[in-house]
Formats: structure tokens, C-alpha cells, sequence
């Protein structure tokens, strides 16, 4: 099961939210997580909270850990680029423009980790959220901007439609990768440089693929009249809970501030 994308419905405190209040609470909690991250004790500390937002959205986490897994090579490359191209005055080696030091390979496991907090934070947002309600939400959160004359119904509109296509794109892609191997391909045990030449008949069908998808979605969208502008009136419902989201969001981040001193 790829979350990422994906919406779950429940009844749980996080899916009855709000939809501008959720946002908005989550662009708080991914700012704290990046402060937290850049040290092993606030990783944890993160990861503790996003368990506890997990179990309160009845969302399992297993499926996170499989996106993410999927990732490796994306986040294989984020470290090494990390560890070997970081300027370091203190540097194991250093061969022209590649320096390995410790404060590269501290910075690799920080921005990995930085990335697999966000990636899961994010996909309990898209499985606790639909796309038509974050659309909602970020048109209320970013209505302010409309009087700037900067297109916030369109942005919202590309968004869901974005978040909409990510599970399509990624059965697809499991689709492409099943086809493929039936015909003989094996991506798994082969060298780098092989792997890559085999990921080339899977890439470029997903491509063609999200390209087609997106031109029926034009040609629909079109097809109804579909000029950007959003007819539905801009409202505000919120609670006792969403007051609550929204604190508890504001004291992690300026606990992640004060502390970060400490957890350095």
C-alpha cells in the first residue's frame, strides 16, 4: 500500500479538523521538525510526536516506512552528496572539489532524516485530508493574497489535482515495474551503472503517462467550463479542537526554537 497521497477516511480528531486550521497547524509542525532534525535528539523527539499524531488519526505507520523504503536510492543520494561535497576544514579526505569530513556525514544523516520526517508528516496529512478539502484550506489560508491579484484559486486548484494524481501515478508505476519484470527485466540484481539503464523503460512510460493524464484532465476541466475562478464562499469553522490543534502545533515550534540550543 503506497500512502503517500492517499486519503483513509476515519472519524478521529485529526480528520474532523478543520481543513484551513489542519493546515495550518502542519506547516507548524513541519517547520519544527526541520529544526529538530538537525540533531539526533530532536530526531527522536520528532519521531515521537509524529507516532502520537499517527495513533491519533488511526493511521498505520507501516505503510509510511514502505513509501519511504521505496526512496532509498533518492535518500542513498542525498547523503552521499551530503557527505563527500560538504567544504570542511577538518576533512577526512579531499580530492578536488569531493571532501569527506564529519561534519559532511552529520549533514547527510540530518538531511535524511529531515526528508523522512517531512515524507511521513506529509502523508498523514494527504491520509487524513481529502484533496477537495485541502483545496478549501488553502484557498482560505491564502485568500489575503487574491487582493495582490495573485491567482490563489488556480494554485489551490493545481495542489489537489497534484495530490490527486500522486496514488494514480504510483499504481502506475507499479504497473510499469510488474510489465516490465514479465518481460525479463530485473532492476534489483544489477549494477549501478546497469540499474540505471533498466530503470529507462520504466521512467519514460510514466512520463508519457502523467503527461496523458494531465492533458485529460485539461481537456475535462475545459470541457465544463472550468476558468479557475472558485464559486464557493471563503468559511471559517472552528472549535474547541481546532484552537487546540493549533496550540499544541504553536508550542512544539517554539519549544523546537528554544530548545534547539540544546539539542545542538
Amino acid at each position: 500500500m503506497n500512502l503517500l497521497g492517499s486519503y483513509i477516511p476515519s472519524a478521529s480528531l485529526i480528520h474532523r479538523l478543520d481543513p484551513s486550521f489542519k493546515l495550518l497547524s502542519f506547516f507548524l509542525l513541519f517547520a519544527s521538525f526541520i529544526i529538530l532534525s538537525l540533531s539526533l535528539t530532536g530526531f527522536f523527539v520528532s519521531l515521537i510526536v509524529l507516532v502520537i499524531l499517527f495513533r491519533t488519526g488511526r493511521i498505520p505507520m507501516r505503510p509510511v516506512f514502505h513509501t519511504i523504503w521505496k526512496f532509498r536510492g533518492f535518500l542513498a543520494a542525498i547523503f552521499l552528496m551530503n557527505a563527500f561535497f560538504q567544504p570542511s576544514e577538518k576533512a577526512y579526505f579531499s580530492f578536488l572539489f569531493i571532501t569527506f569530513s564529519r561534519y559532511g556525514v552529520l549533514m547527510g544523516i540530518r538531511m535524511v532524516s529531515s526528508v523522512a520526517l517531512l515524507t511521513s508528516l506529509s502523508s498523514l496529512l494527504t491520509a487524513t485530508t481529502t484533496p477537495v478539502s485541502i483545496t478549501r484550506g488553502l484557498r482560505t489560508l491564502f485568500h489575503p493574497l487574491s487582493f495582490l491579484r495573485i491567482p490563489v484559486d488556480e494554485a489551490a486548484s493545481i495542489v489537489s489535482m497534484s495530490l490527486c494524481l500522486i496514488p494514480i501515478l504510483a499504481r502506475e508505476s507499479e504497473d510499469i515495474v510488474l510489465s516490465a519484470r514479465a518481460r525479463g527485466l530485473d532492476v534489483e540484481k544489477r549494477k549501478l551503472r546497469e540499474r540505471i539503464r533498466a530503470l529507462i523503460p520504466v521512467v519514460i512510460p510514466l512520463f508519457v503517462q502523467s503527461f496523458r493524464a494531465g492533458d485529460e484532465i485539461a481537456e475535462a476541466m475545459e470541457a465544463r467550463g472550468y476558468d479557475g475562478a472558485s464559486r464557493e464562499r471563503i468559511a471559517i469553522h472552528f472549535g474547541a479542537k481546532e484552537i487546540l490543534s493549533l496550540l499544541i502545533s504553536i508550542s512544539i515550534l517554539t519549544a523546537s526554537i528554544m530548545l534547539k540550543g540544546v539539542f545542538s
